[in-house]
């Protein structure tokens, strides 16, 4: 009776409800010319970079400013943007899928007023607040992932690299002088939540290590079972591991099919995986949407590692300018970055971008690379892409310039230091550094990176900091399934 008395009629339990499930009919935060010209547009254009016009049958105009936003935004910018609609766009206000903000008005005059107010609005260093571009042929918006902010598994930051490369790129966002649009994409992860599969440049973050091991707490804060069948590579087991001398449940983890997911740490909070030294970026090219002159392709591996240099990450910046660079020079008019590169072939697009080609690049996502492009005509080494390759210069960078010498060094030093009581059976890295006073920090991280490889030593991370250790040594040691 309480229901009925208040007003609810069981007859009609819809009756009057104002209901909260699912989203709101799109049309009505539509601006009253587009509910008025809804499916009646008869063309737009863009007018200068960031401004665009659509005109309706009824002659009515709709110009749009669209301006750089940024995905994880303040209560404070969230703010601003809604004063500016409420001041020149009665209160409407849209966001791109790629994070532009688009301020949309009825009049030059408006038009005018609006742009110029965008232009004076500046962080107190100078920068702009809501630079006007995006459109058109050249760099729009990037469109990312969580990264370090909030995601659990990133091996690279999103928010930092994109802010670095799109102040790299502004003179791009601001213009439309390249062949055509560049669209790049960030995902911290080989999750991939972000668009780095289909976009012109893709940077995406790896993961190079497998996931630690915390055995004291593998049982207390995981569903074994869980974390097992979380992994689509069946390279996590459960065993019996020992801890403080007791027999604990634990995982083991199958080094060699391990694909750096992360997936089990999404299951288990004892397994993390991020890493400072082991996480980094690969960049991948060529992908896009578009079906003009050919079909919507996925990206591919043209940079197989870039290490994460915060705060600007400048290796990563200047190889994507350069790259946009080189694109920009020899493309032909309306060609993506991919279609340039399949029409040159991509021995040549290494050739002019001067990047190291192995043959574990450009693969197409279908099956191993020496199955698709590996054995047909469409590519062929040229002298120069030799050259590149080089065939033993990759693999010379790592284990073969680690010799019988520098493993000798490090393992009589942790020896050593384990024969004198009380001493530590794990050290950082930067005690391995003083071991090779000649050798630069690359040089002794390959001497490492061998000695694990080969299962003389291992190692254990917090995720910022990585010590190494002799196989078997210390509480960190694992048990003996672990291989």
């Amino acid at each position: 009776m309480a229901f009925v008395s208040s007003g609810y009629n069981p007859e009609k339990p819809m009756e009057g409800r104002i209901s909260d499930i699912g989203p709101r009919k799109y049309d009505s935060f539509f601006p009253e010319v587009i509910k008025k010209n809804f499916g009646k547009w008869l063309y737009h254009e863009i007018l200068e970079p960031g401004v665009l016009v659509h005109v309706a049958e009824s002659g009515d105009k709709v110009y749009t400013v669209r301006c750089g936003g940024t995905r994880t935004m303040s209560v404070t910018n969230i703010r601003e943007i809604c004063e500016i609609a409420d001041k020149y766009c009665d209160g409407h206000v849209r966001w791109t899928t790629r994070n532009n903000i688009e301020f949309m008005v009825t009049d030059e005059a408006t038009l005018k007023a609006l742009k110029e107010d965008l232009a004076g609005r500046k962080f107190a260093a100078g920068s702009y607040k809501f630079p006007i571009g995006g459109t058109g042929a050249g760099v729009s918006n990037i469109v990312h992932t969580q990264g370090w902010v909030h995601c659990h598994t990133p091996a690279t930051d999103a928010s930092g690299p994109v802010k670095a490369v799109m102040d790299t790129m502004f003179d791009e966002f601001k213009n439309m002088r390249l062949p055509a649009p560049v669209r790049i994409s960030l995902a911290c992860c080989i999750n991939m939540c972000g668009a780095v599969h289909c976009s012109d440049i893709g940077i995406v973050g790896i993961h190079r290590k497998p996931p630690m091991i915390d055995d004291q707490w593998v049982d207390q804060l995981c569903e074994i079972p869980l974390a097992v069948a979380a992994c689509p590579t069946a390279a996590v087991r459960p065993v019996k591991s020992e801890h403080d001398g007791k027999k604990v449940n634990s995982v083991a983890i199958k080094q060699d099919r391990c694909m750096y997911c992360g997936n089990c740490y999404t299951m288990c909070p004892a397994l993390p995986i991020s890493d400072g030294e082991g996480d980094g970026i690969a960049l991948m090219v060529g992908g896009k949407v578009s079906n003009r002159i050919s079909m919507p392709k996925f990206s591919k591996v043209v940079v197989a590692y870039i290490p994460n240099e915060p705060p600007r990450w400048n290796t990563l910046t200047s190889t994507i300018k350069h790259i946009v660079e080189v694109y920009s020079e020899n493309a032909n008019k309306y060609e993506r970055l991919g279609d340039w590169a399949e029409r040159i072939g991509w021995e040549s697009f290494f050739e002019l971008t001067g990047l190291e080609f192995t043959h574990h690049l450009i693969d197409d996502f279908r099956d191993p690379a020496y199955y698709t492009w590996r054995q047909s005509t469409q590519f062929k080494f040229s002298e120069l892409a030799l050259a590149a390759h080089g065939g033993e210069a990759h693999e010379a960078a790592s284990a073969a310039e680690v010799t019988a010498e520098d493993k000798e060094i490090v393992i009589n030093f942790l020896k050593d230091k384990m024969s004198r009581p009380g001493a530590k059976t794990k050290y950082y890295f930067k005690d391995f550094l003083e071991l090779f006073p000649a050798k630069g920090t690359r040089d002794v991280k390959n001497v490492l990176s061998v000695l694990v490889s080969e299962e003389s030593l291992e190692y254990w991370s917090s995720g910022s900091t990585t010590m190494y250790g002799l196989k078997g040594a210390g509480k960190q040691a694992s048990s003996e399934g672990e291989n």
